[in-house]
């Protein structure tokens, strides 16, 4: 691997235990946020420390769709999630506006993986992706990969009030896709957790609480949507 791709991965990997150690904590008391403002110091090497080096042999339109999009689904990448996260939190914070987020998880993704096998993995990825950018406000929300199994949503000017009735909506439409592999018909459904600015005040944080409330929903059999970490 080049250097300069092995220096992304590293700083990709410290973003993810950063984002690990603050859902943990969120995880065991949601009030215990003191600790969350010596997370991704300004002052510190970070994730977006370095431009990602391209290669010269790249046609424009590799290059774009490299610096902005998942490179198998059509949805942006984590990179350009979490900058674009990032200017939403400070214009939610200066001018007072709603920011809702949400980690949208495929469930039973290893057992698909088990089951079926690749295939039918990529076609549950590509299946929810397309439903969750048909069901986003064009232009407006943002849908990116977030991990192997699950997506992120970031919607300004929404608060979780109005997160909550897309994510239900999301949730019925997961209800009924499915994916037909090896002429086995597998049925696909979502595990939802919402978080919102001002409950959240970093983008760690943000992501954390969405992601343990979508880990809520799983450990209850999935299949649901919680707004309240409380509930």
């Amino acid at each position: 691997m080049p250097k300069d791709e092995e220096d992304f991965v590293g700083r990709d990997n410290l973003f993810h235990r950063r984002v690990s150690d603050v859902r943990n904590k969120v995880g065991l008391n949601i009030n215990e946020s003191e600790a969350l403002d010596l997370v991704l110091n300004p002052g510190r090497p970070n994730i977006f420390s370095q431009p990602q080096v391209v290669r010269e042999d790249l046609n424009e339109e590799e290059i774009d769709r490299r610096a902005f999009f998942d490179k198998d689904t059509p949805t942006y990448n984590f990179r350009y999630m979490l900058r674009s996260l990032r200017r939403e939190l400070t214009r939610a914070r200066r001018y007072k506006r709603a920011l809702s987020v949400c980690v949208v998880v495929i469930d039973g993704y290893a057992d698909i993986f088990h089951s079926y096998g690749v295939l039918a993995i990529e076609g549950a990825i590509n299946s929810a992706s397309e439903t969750l950018i048909r069901a986003c406000r064009a232009d407006v929300d943002m849908v990116g990969r977030y991990g192997e199994d699950r997506f992120l949503l970031i919607l300004p000017e929404t608060p979780v009030e109005g997160a909550g009735i897309l994510a239900e909506r999301i949730r019925a439409k997961f209800e009924n896709l499915s994916v037909v592999s090896q002429w086995n018909k597998i049925k696909l459904s979502s595990s939802i957790g919402i978080s919102q600015f001002p409950d959240a005040q970093s983008i760690e944080e943000i992501i954390a609480q969405a992601e343990v409330a979508a880990e809520m929903i799983m450990e209850k059999g999935g299949n649901g949507v919680c707004l309240d970490l409380a509930e």
